[in-house]
Order: structure tokens, then C-alpha cells, then sequence
């Protein structure tokens, strides 16, 4: 799956949440559902060079992190290297955003110079 098809998943899952909560009388803040790192061989992606520090913050936040989602194990369409397939999400309460990643990032970060967006590094290194 790629970034948007991610964002639509989880923006369904989201919805499906507020209509439950809704009859039952509760309220759910409405977030912005950002997936970074659900790269495709297929679609062109942002390269560069991260931070050694933004790079660890991003692991404690993953260690630290509540787990969406795991579904066994995620080949690399690049190099065909496998790696788990577990999603994480960091939730920004500030600007209402939801930033979704997945194990993999780590690996494209590294090995395939995966540049994450400018937003998603400010927002890691500020957190």
C-alpha cells in the first residue's frame, strides 16, 4: 500500500469509530490522518539525509509506541529484503494530525535515503 492508500484506510477506520461513538453520545476530535513511509516501487519518493538524532528519536518512539497494527512480515519492492509489517502512529494534538509509519520506514530511512517530510521531521524533533 501506498501513503494515500493508508490515509484512506485509516480515515474509514476513523469514521466507522465516530459513528459508533456518536450513538452512544461521545465525541471524537476530528484528525488529520498523515501515512509517511509507505513507499511503492510504483511512485516517486523524497530523498535526502536525516539526522542521527531525528533517526532516535523516531526509534524510541517506536519502541515506546502503541502498535496499530502487525500482519506478519513486509518485503521491501526495492531490494526485497523483509522486515515486519507493524504500524506505529504519533498523534500531534496541537495541529490535530495523526502521522501513521511502519517498521519499514526504518530500513527505506537507511538503506534506500527515504527523506520523510519536513513536517513529520519538525514535528519528531520537537515531541
Amino acid at each position: 500500500m501506498n501513503n494515500k492508500e493508508v490515509e484512506q484506510q485509516h480515515i474509514e477506520a476513523q469514521r466507522r469509530l465516530n459513528e459508533m461513538l456518536s450513538e452512544n453520545g461521545m465525541i471524537e476530535d476530528d484528525f488529520k490522518f498523515v501515512a509517511v513511509g509507505y513507499l511503492s516501487i510504483d511512485e516517486e519518493f523524497e530523498k535526502g539525509e536525516v539526522s542521527t538524532s531525528f533517526l532516535t528519536k523516531l526509534k524510541v518512539f517506536w519502541r515506546e509506541g502503541m502498535t496499530l497494527a502487525t500482519a506478519g512480515h513486509h518485503t521491501c519492492e526495492f531490494c526485497n529484503i523483509a522486515t515486519g509489517s507493524s504500524e506505529k502512529e504519533l498523534i500531534d494534538r496541537e495541529n490535530k494530525i495523526k502521522y501513521i509509519f511502519p517498521e519499514m520506514i526504518f530500513h527505506y530511512i537507511t538503506e534506500h535515503k527515504f527523506k520523510p517530510s519536513n513536517e513529520f521531521i519538525e514535528f519528531v524533533m520537537r515531541s
